[in-house]
């Protein structure tokens, strides 16, 4: 598992987890292997200037098996990470930490989602009850994931609404969407 801790204590009332392809950026089956493959939603870069400006901390936990897949070295994983965290802050938005699992699928680990390995590791860090704390993904992974983390797992369907949906999620099409409901302003 890889740490990446902006703040060790946020000034922060609640906390969400945030998945990070698909969700604050555009995915690709090809997997986001560098900075120029980066392309944020317009939608998720005003929705982390919300959850700041609502005091929320935002922890990013993301799968990235392409560094174990040999697709992209480190150098280029943490210069991705370095430019996308400073675009969010040139935005008026912040994170508090980001959790990243490097792992293949057959490694087994017990952080890659759906395991709840990551949400676990961000709990103990943070003071943020999980039971509380909404995970906002795009994947039936990150829904088990949440649910395994005893988190409350909301799905994000870009491309619109189709297909089964698991039951007694919340579904949203957009990310501001999904803050807007799920963090409501208070004037």
């Amino acid at each position: 598992m890889i740490v990446w801790i902006n703040h060790v204590e946020p000034d922060v009332s609640r906390f969400v987890f945030l998945d990070r392809d698909g969700v604050l950026n555009r995915d690709s089956p090809h997997y986001i292997k560098s900075w120029d493959e980066f392309h944020f939603y317009p939608d998720a870069l005003d929705a982390l200037r919300i959850l700041r400006e609502r005091r929320v901390g935002v922890v990013v936990v993301s799968n990235q098996s392409a560094l174990n897949r040999g697709l992209m070295g480190f150098d280029a994983f943490f210069e991705l990470h370095r430019n996308m965290a400073a675009e969010i802050r040139r935005y008026g938005g912040d994170i508090t930490a980001a959790f990243f699992c490097p792992h293949r699928p057959d490694e087994g680990c017990q952080c890659r989602k759906p395991a709840p390995g990551m949400l676990r590791a961000a709990a103990r860090l943070y003071p943020l009850d999980p039971s509380q704390t909404f995970f906002v993904g795009d994947k039936v992974s990150d829904l088990d994931a949440a649910r395994n983390a005893g988190c409350r797992p909301v799905l994000l369907r870009r491309d619109g609404i189709s297909g089964p949906l698991p039951a007694h999620v919340p579904i949203y099409t957009t990310l501001l969407d999904a803050v807007e409901d799920l963090f409501p302003g208070t004037g």
